[in-house]
């Protein structure tokens, strides 16, 4: 009787295992059934992307030369190209390339060369994407929030998506404009030389700063921002409040 009881008991494990050891495989399965991809980028960081199988997240593992950890990043509403965040990195795709922005620094990033596996393509200039990616749009749509002085927390600066700004001081309006985003492809009009691989935001605000503003962007990330003031120097420095 007892030997009948521990056979059932072991049955019963066995087929306990076989089903997670299925159900597990599927899973791993569903997760991996549309490839890993290597990018290799400027400076000689390689990491590899695994998409999820509907594509909503990815998965950046670092190789040779990365600065991140592994980390999954989570698809974002994005003019800009497929845009992904997730962990203090931004990932942006377009056509065959990509961005990769972790730690403060843009690094561009192309497929590494396979005869196994076509590069992934993260659709043309109809999609929202395309070969060349707008450096500016990006920035456009990374910079829309509130951020909070570093050096002086009671002043904010809050870039709007409809292209207006404002900034308070203790809480109360200071002054208010619009901004955008300029490039030496989309210059504006300033007294100063545009560089080659800079962005500028020049704002034009009314109140205790009646006056066309300049900057260059030195940081952008998530959470941290940073402006050179081109027309009287010094670095504003912002973390995002909202």
């Amino acid at each position: 009787m007892k030997s009948t009881y521990a056979w059932v008991v072991a049955l019963a494990l066995i087929l306990i295992g076989g089903y997670w050891f299925i159900n597990q495989s599927k899973a791993e399965d569903a997760a991996g059934d549309l490839g890993s991809y290597v990018y290799r980028c400027e400076g000689g960081a390689e990491f590899t992307m695994t998409p999820a199988s509907d594509a909503s997240s990815i998965r950046l593992s670092p190789g040779a030369g990365a600065s991140f950890a592994e980390t999954t990043l989570v698809k974002t509403e994005s003019t800009a190209g497929a845009r992904y965040e997730g962990g203090g990195v931004v990932f942006i795709g377009a056509g065959e390339g990509v961005t990769l922005t972790t730690d403060g620094t843009t690094l561009v990033c192309e497929p590494a060369p396979s005869a196994d596996v076509a590069p992934w393509n993260w659709g043309d200039a109809g999609e929202g994407g395309g070969e060349k990616q707008d450096v500016g749009l990006i920035v456009s749509e990374s910079i829309v929030g509130k951020w909070q002085s570093v050096d002086d927390e009671k002043f904010t600066r809050e870039f709007k998506a409809d292209g207006t700004a404002v900034d308070r001081y203790d809480n109360e309006s200071a002054s208010s404009g619009t901004w955008k985003v300029f490039t030496k492809e989309d210059p504006a009009e300033v007294l100063f030389p545009i560089a080659d691989d800079a962005v500028y935001i020049q704002m034009t605000m009314q109140g205790t700063q009646a006056d066309k503003l300049n900057f260059k962007l030195a940081k952008l990330t998530p959470e941290e921002l940073e402006l050179v003031y081109m027309d009287r120097g010094g670095v504003l420095r912002f973390r995002r409040v909202q």
